[in-house]
């Protein structure tokens, strides 16, 4: 009797916790045979008992460690290199200075415009463009020869959509071939600046949008004032002029 139930559990927790979840076949085989070195202590209706205790304290197990079991892991996108704290950097010869006087990447600290920024044009010489990376780019030419511009040719940004990938923002998230963006950027609530978010975030919503080939999407840190890929489209990569490394560090 106890042999059946310990096989239809184990078909079951196949079936449901160990098929989304993160468990080696090491660790199935563990909590198999865990259970049934409990259970065998025990008479039949208590081990009935012990298989839905252990269930659920499986399940909270899963939940605790590796968030919701049956949300895929493939249905979000995460950036663990990129952080929000500005570095402070030596300035070199071949690097560039600049003063930036807007608070669109503002996250509640005067960010990126209370101090010289420190940029290398030549970043993407020897490195790929990666997500996440705050960079000095020029706007489309559509954008150049617009007199509202105020002869400001060039800003930062921050990419969030690479080559071919779909992006949209929906009730104050980023949404990158349909899955979440689980990033400090990728959440516009996260950002204390970003106030009108609090009160209606849907006012921020786009379409979805396919990058094109060659091209990246640039977004603000603050949504409802940056100027950004949501109002000009996504840039060509060739008008990446630099990274951003951070703050100029003062000897």
């Amino acid at each position: 009797m106890i042999d059946q139930e310990l096989k239809y559990l184990r078909e079951k927790m196949d079936q449901t916790v160990f098929e989304h979840a993160s468990f080696s076949e090491s660790r199935k085989l563990a909590v198999y045979q865990n259970i049934k070195q409990e259970t065998s202590k025990r008479v039949p209706v208590i081990f009935s008992f012990g298989i839905v205790m252990s269930l659920c304290a499986t399940l909270l197990i899963v939940a605790l460690i590796v968030g919701n079991p049956f949300e895929p892991a493939s249905s979000v996108i995460t950036d663990p290199l990129t952080s929000p704290d500005i570095e402070r950097v030596v300035y070199e010869d071949d690097m560039m200075l600049y003063e930036w006087i807007s608070d669109a990447m503002d996250r509640g600290d005067h960010h990126f415009y209370k101090d010289q920024l420190v940029i290398d044009p030549n970043y993407y010489e020897l490195n790929e463009i990666t997500r996440g990376e705050v960079v000095y780019f020029t706007y489309p030419e559509k954008l150049r020869t617009n007199p509202t511009m105020n002869n400001e040719p060039k800003s930062i940004s921050r990419i969030v959509g690479l080559p071919g990938e779909t992006i949209y923002l929906k009730d104050a998230q980023v949404y990158i071939d349909d899955k979440k963006l689980d990033a400090f950027y990728g959440r516009g609530r996260d950002n204390v600046y970003n106030r009108p978010l609090f009160e209606d975030a849907k006012e921020y919503d786009t379409k979805e949008y396919i990058i094109p080939a060659d091209h990246v999407f640039l977004l603000g840190d603050a949504w409802w004032r940056s100027f950004d890929s949501r109002d000009f489209g996504a840039v060509p990569i060739e008008n990446i002029n630099g990274k951003v490394l951070g703050y100029r560090k003062w000897k």
